[in-house]
């Protein structure tokens, strides 16, 4: 019965994190937090990639107060299976 329930949750919990989906925003967010991570689909990168906005995890300043943006094109993610 131990085994079992072991057995379960151990499932459960595999289950649980298989299933890392990562909303697609239409336009670059106003403002962002440290460290945030963000993909965007408005256009500006090839067909098939998305661009990544992401913030650098560092003390912000006057210019850019919630840490530096840095922005890149990757490759889209397929979801066809």
């Amino acid at each position: 019965m131990h085994t079992m329930l072991v057995s379960t949750a151990f499932a459960l919990l595999l289950a649980s994190g298989s299933c890392n989906a990562q909303t697609v925003l239409k336009a670059e967010p106003m403002m962002m937090n440290r460290g945030a991570v963000v993909l965007v689909d408005d256009g500006t990168c090839p067909k098939g990639q998305l661009k990544q906005i992401s913030t650098v995890l560092a003390t912000g300043v006057v210019t850019a107060p919630y840490g530096a943006v840095t922005k890149k094109c990757i490759q889209a993610a397929s979801t066809k299976q």
